[in-house]
């Protein structure tokens, strides 16, 4: 009877499993940098939300994209991916001391006063969070950096939205990040690395 138990279990665990693999979403093609090594950007879309603007030049090192809603009061997100020649031999933000990190932070120190925080994404990649220190934040900023390629990530307040950005909108561009990757297409195409 045992047995029995067991392997109804195991069979509904495995219909389960088969059930959540086939509900993943097809990524969707951002576009590509090619400075330091040629890749291409693929993203998952969040529900509600559409990508209304990309550039890319061919063989740039260069990308950005405005990702938005038709919902006013959501908020907008822009993804900028950079190449920097300072950072060319960094493969993740992670790799950096204290003292090049501070370095870094001083760049996003203007005259706003802002909170400098870390996490990580799913992928155990470090992200830099730059948040407004006030009682309503009206955006926030995420950078990490990936073979050389500074990615910025920033969420903004949506124009009819009346309230601060909330906690889970924050996670969204976290979740957002987890799920960008970075496809190699320099040599055979077939690595897949995930960016953040």
């Amino acid at each position: 009877m045992k047995r029995m138990i067991t392997l109804a279990m195991c069979l509904v665990m495995l219909l389960c499993t088969a059930i959540s693999l086939g509900e993943t979403t097809e990524k969707a093609y951002l576009g590509k940098v090619a400075t330091n090594g040629s890749f291409e950007l693929l993203c998952t879309v969040p529900d509600g939300y559409t990508i209304s603007q990309a550039e890319t030049g061919t063989d740039s090192g260069n990308f950005l994209a405005l990702i938005m809603s038709e919902d006013t009061e959501k908020p907008v997100m822009v993804l900028s991916v950079a190449f920097d020649e300072m950072y060319s031999d960094v493969p993740r933000l992670n790799e950096l001391d204290d003292d090049a990190l501070k370095q870094i932070e001083q760049t996003f120190r203007t005259e706003d006063e802002v909170e400098i925080s870390y996490h990580e994404t799913a992928h155990g990649t470090k992200l830099m969070m730059i948040k407004e220190n006030r009682d309503s934040v009206d955006y926030v900023d995420f950078f990490t950096i990936y073979k050389g390629y500074m990615i910025e990530f920033v969420l903004m307040h949506g124009n009819e939205a009346k309230e601060t950005l909330t906690e889970e909108q924050i996670q969204l561009a976290v979740t957002f990040l987890s799920n960008l990757d970075f496809v190699d297409v320099s040599a055979d195409g077939n690595a897949l690395h995930a960016a953040a």
